[in-house]
């Protein structure tokens, strides 16, 4: 395949693994900058053939779908948290959640954590005061107000109560196999290593079995005092690496989309 990166992440984790193996290999690859929103390369890729992934910001599945590459962008869009949690049910660790646009948004509690319910990054899930959400909540919702993003009064939105977690996990799915995994996060602390937990993995590779969003996505996992719970699902394109095996990704997926 020909592999799109956007330009700006050569600084984040993962990003120099996954530049070594392409090369490593002799996988083609060029580097976009990425308008947002819309998705457009610039400059503009010249390929003579539409086999092609693309690795950066969610926006780039409109430039994979305009030029009809494959595999292009693993699209979860339409597999929102109320697919989710359709399948999935209780193993959710928000499947208390209320669903509600921004604008019919109830605020129940001191404190709680809101987020889209699609993988749609207009802005990242977090946990919210009272004072702050209903401040945030009123921006958007302000007429007069001139915005230059996706957020609007009718994004739909889930509100849960804030639930401790003592660990987050990545794992990198497929075809309904767990690729390479990485913790990324013990309590409030940002921590990165491959080593993982293998009652996690024993739980995704079952939740995967029930059901799965795509046939190549990320879904993240954490243990709490109530067990082990999915927190999300993401696309793959769009994901951070953390601790992640780079090459066996890459490979993997040449592997699954090679011609």
């Amino acid at each position: 395949m020909h592999w799109i990166l956007q330009d700006g992440f050569l600084s984040e984790t993962g990003w120099q693994a996954l530049i070594a193996t392409l090369t490593r290999f002799g996988l083609t690859y060029s580097v976009h900058a990425v308008t947002p929103k819309t998705g457009v390369l610039l400059p503009s890729p010249m390929l003579e053939h539409k086999h092609v992934i693309c690795i950066g910001s969610y926006s780039m599945r409109h430039a994979a779908r305009s030029n009809g590459w494959w595999p292009g962008v693993f699209d979860l869009y339409a597999q929102d948290f109320e697919q989710q949690r359709l399948h999935w049910g209780a193993h959710m660790l928000n499947y208390h959640s209320v669903v509600s646009t921004v604008e019919q948004a109830r605020f129940n509690g001191e404190h709680m954590f809101v987020r889209p319910i699609q993988d749609s990054k207009v802005f990242s899930g977090k946990v919210f005061s009272s004072a702050a959400f209903h401040a945030w909540q009123s921006a958007i919702c302000d007429p007069h107000a001139s915005r230059n993003d996706s957020l609007t009064p009718q994004t739909e939105i889930q509100l849960s109560k804030p639930v401790e977690i003592y660990a987050e996990y990545r794992f990198w799915i497929l075809k309904g196999e767990i690729i390479t995994q990485s913790l990324y996060k013990r309590g409030n602390q940002v921590f990165y290593t491959s080593d993982v937990d293998e009652r996690v993995a024993a739980f995704v590779r079952a939740r995967i079995l029930e059901w799965s969003p795509h046939e190549a996505f990320v879904i993240d996992a954490c243990d709490t005092a109530d067990g082990i719970r999915i927190v999300e699902i993401n696309t793959l394109n769009s994901s951070g690496f953390y601790a992640a095996d780079v090459q066996r990704l890459v490979l993997a997926l040449e592997a699954a989309y090679a011609q």
